[in-house]
């Protein structure tokens, strides 16, 4: 009779201890994968007026939703057709499919396993099943920390869309000015190349010497020279352009239009640093970076203390005895010393790179900032004063010329100083877009 209750109870504890492993194995055993999905970034990129691939899989040249090339490439629909087709963005917006996999990968249970020992002469039957129980309490810890990886990451490959959107408008900006650059190099050529005819005819009339002419000849073949350079500067800015936005060998057709207009007025300073705390990727993944240290170590912590579920069976002459149990490893010698070390100087590693990052965005916004407001300056002088004085001078000397009081050399004397003075702000004005597409890409956020 007490044989026949021990037998009862061990089975009934046997169900038990089943029930238990079955619940240890399906406690949420569906893992959210959002935080790592790309439609989820994608969105996160939208909130900045943008709009990248949800594919994964490489589908050739796209076009985003609301791009149209055929009427001319703005600079934000180039921006926009970049983060959509820009090759190295793509592959970097792979990492989001390995963090996906991590993030599937820790919700993830041990495999149970099955031992069976067969019977040989005497010997009974025996078999156990094992499954580590310690997935009650890991599991949890591995997936926080595992969304916190994902999330940190998400947040990395923002700032690395910043980062070609820096690119491409200062690529913009570079193909314009040297577009400028040899609209006023021809135009020089072409007025140098009055001027030697002006220089022969004087040298004929016996006006000047050979030696002037010859010098005049020897400025017209440098600015010829010049012009084909700066053809082929055209060519190569195009072509950069084109590369870095993902429309190389698409449509050759396909123009680019002029930049966007400058701000009028600068924001301060300390309002721009306010506004890349809030918005920088970089230091949002920081955070991220030490919040999950701390998830990793207190997970190094916990998995000193494995738990391994066992239930047994023998075969015996009165039927299938089943008895639970455990396995417990008594944490004498290795107590994850070495995981929990490497867990605090990874906490460590991350609080310093947050100062770092924190420190590098202040000098970042400050440094370029500082560049916008001079360039901007300079060229609003430029603007202001020297090209309408230059303009002005122009305009005395074609009156000067027409009185007679100076000869026609003279006033393409001041035209070639016009022409310099609209070259110098070409130059101000594309330094100007590249020092705020810098700005722009250190605050987070766009100026205007």
């Amino acid at each position: 009779m007490q044989r026949a209750g021990q037998r009862s109870f061990e089975r009934r504890t046997g169900r038990w201890c089943l029930y238990a492993l079955a619940a240890a194995t399906l406690t949420g055993c569906a893992v959210n994968t959002r935080q790592a999905d790309r439609e989820h970034f994608a969105k996160a990129v939208e909130e900045r007026s943008y709009a990248v691939r949800t594919n994964a899989a490489p589908a050739g040249f796209e076009l985003p939703p609301g791009v149209e090339l055929t009427d001319g490439v703005s600079e934000d629909e180039a921006v926009a057709v970049g983060l959509w087709n820009n090759p190295g963005f793509q592959e970097a917006l792979t990492r989001l499919e390995f963090a996906r996999a991590d993030l599937v990968g820790a919700g993830l249970l041990a495999n149970p396993t099955l031992s069976v020992l067969f019977p040989a002469g005497p010997k009974q039957l025996e078999f156990a099943v094992n499954l580590p129980l310690e997935a009650i309490w890991l599991r949890p810890r591995r997936v926080a920390f595992a969304n916190l990886e994902a999330e940190r990451i998400a947040q990395s490959l923002l700032q690395n869309g910043l980062d070609l959107i820096r690119d491409i408008r200062s690529a913009f900006a570079d193909l314009q000015f040297a577009r400028e650059h040899e609209r006023l190099a021809q135009a020089a050529a072409d007025l140098q190349s009055q001027i030697v005819k002006l220089t022969e005819s004087r040298v004929k009339a016996g006006d000047i010497s050979e030696l002037e002419a010859s010098a005049a000849r020897l400025d017209l073949a440098r600015l010829r020279e010049d012009t084909k350079r700066a053809r082929h500067d055209v060519r190569l800015a195009d072509g950069r352009l084109r590369l870095i936005t993902g429309i190389a060998g698409v449509d050759a057709a396909n123009e680019f239009q002029s930049v966007r207009e400058l701000p009028v007025e600068s924001i301060a300073v300390e309002t721009l640093e306010r506004r890349a705390f809030a918005s920088r990727p970089d230091l949002r993944a920081s955070e991220l970076a030490i919040e999950s240290a701390g998830k990793r170590m207190g997970l190094a912590k916990a998995e000193v203390f494995t738990l391994t579920g066992i239930l047994d069976a023998n075969d015996t002459e009165s039927g299938i005895d089943v008895g639970p149990g455990i396995q417990l490893p008594i944490p004498v010698f290795n107590r994850n010393q070495a995981g929990i070390a490497r867990a605090k100087t990874e906490l460590e590693r991350a609080s310093w790179n947050y100062l770092s990052v924190k420190d590098a965005i202040r000098h970042e916004v400050r440094e370029s900032h500082s560049k916008f407001v001079e360039y901007m300056g300079e060229l609003r002088s430029w603007r202001e004063n020297v090209l309408p004085a230059t303009e002005q001078s122009l305009e005395g000397f074609k009156k000067a010329f027409e009185l007679g009081d100076v000869s026609l050399l003279a006033v393409h004397e001041q035209t070639r100083q016009l022409i310099a003075a609209r070259a110098r702000q070409a130059e101000l004005a594309a330094a100007a877009h590249r020092a705020r597409a810098e700005l722009e890409r250190n605050t987070g956020s766009r100026l205007q």
